[in-house]
């Protein structure tokens, strides 16, 4: 599993991580492997305990091929959501 942080950005520190998985075949058995990515937001720090949760739609569906893809698509989907977060106040 591959994991970082960066921030701040807009006063927001991002934490995104991404693993390995393999997709079921159709039988069952262990498929083809890709990357899963996942993100967080923290406001005071990366290791801020007050952080938030929440749904993001990060479009069509998403395979990864390198930690490094997963771990950008999320950070920029972050961002994203930070954005739109901050203009509607």
């Amino acid at each position: 599993m591959a994991e970082r942080v960066t921030g701040p950005y807009r006063g927001y520190y991002i934490s995104a991580s991404a693993r390995l998985v393999h997709t079921p075949d159709d039988n069952g058995a262990q498929g083809q492997p890709i990357y899963v990515a996942s993100v967080s937001l923290a406001r005071g720090g990366p290791d801020d305990a007050h952080r938030f949760e929440a749904l993001v739609d990060l479009g069509p569906e998403q395979r990864f091929a390198t930690e490094g893809a997963a771990l950008a698509h999320v950070e920029q989907a972050a961002r994203e959501y930070i954005d739109r977060l901050l203009q509607s106040t």
